[in-house]
């Protein structure tokens, strides 16, 4: 497989990942506050985005805005904004909605190499997943959906790309 075509399918990856979690801030760049309660989905609440990738002239990057649902459980949508350019910056040409009205429900925790990730099962109109999600300070590990699954289909490892809290 030739290196462009790589970058296009780890783009492509990117867009897929975070589209099984939730949230958007759609056309608003304000970050929705975050949670500083003990509850274990506390850590991801509030909003997050990727570093822009680019590849062959394009760039997309991803937002994810997530709010609390209970102690268990969390809501929201994830979008994708497309542009022409390397930069991620002008018009965006396509804003993607990749996962809408998405419940994401804690089910446990799995080591995964040298830290504890936490389950969650979910659904959206989209369809329903198993995901893995980690927070480091400010930043989202996901779950890599093409990796080996556990016998719960939970991923073995982490996607190489991550988001950062806004």
């Amino acid at each position: 497989m030739n290196l462009s075509l790589r970058r296009r399918l780890s783009l492509l990856a990117m867009v897929s990942v975070v589209g099984l979690l939730s949230a958007c801030g759609g056309g608003d760049d304000d970050p929705l506050p975050t949670d500083d309660s003990s509850d274990v989905v506390a850590k991801y609440i509030g909003s997050w985005r990727s570093d822009c990738y680019s590849d062959d002239g394009a760039s997309a990057f991803l937002r994810a805005d997530f709010s609390k649902a209970s102690a268990t459980s969390f809501t929201g949508d994830v979008i994708a904004y497309a542009y022409l350019g390397t930069s991620c910056s002008g018009p965006a040409v396509r804003v993607e909605r990749v996962l809408t009205n998405m419940v994401m429900s804690f089910d446990g925790t799995k080591p995964v190499g040298t830290v504890t990730a936490d389950k969650f099962s979910g659904t959206a109109d989209q369809g329903s997943e198993k995901i893995l999600l980690q927070v480091n300070g400010n930043t989202l590990q996901i779950g890599d959906p093409d990796a080996s699954k556990d016998a719960q289909g939970y991923p073995n490892a982490f996607y190489d790309k991550s988001l950062q809290r806004l």
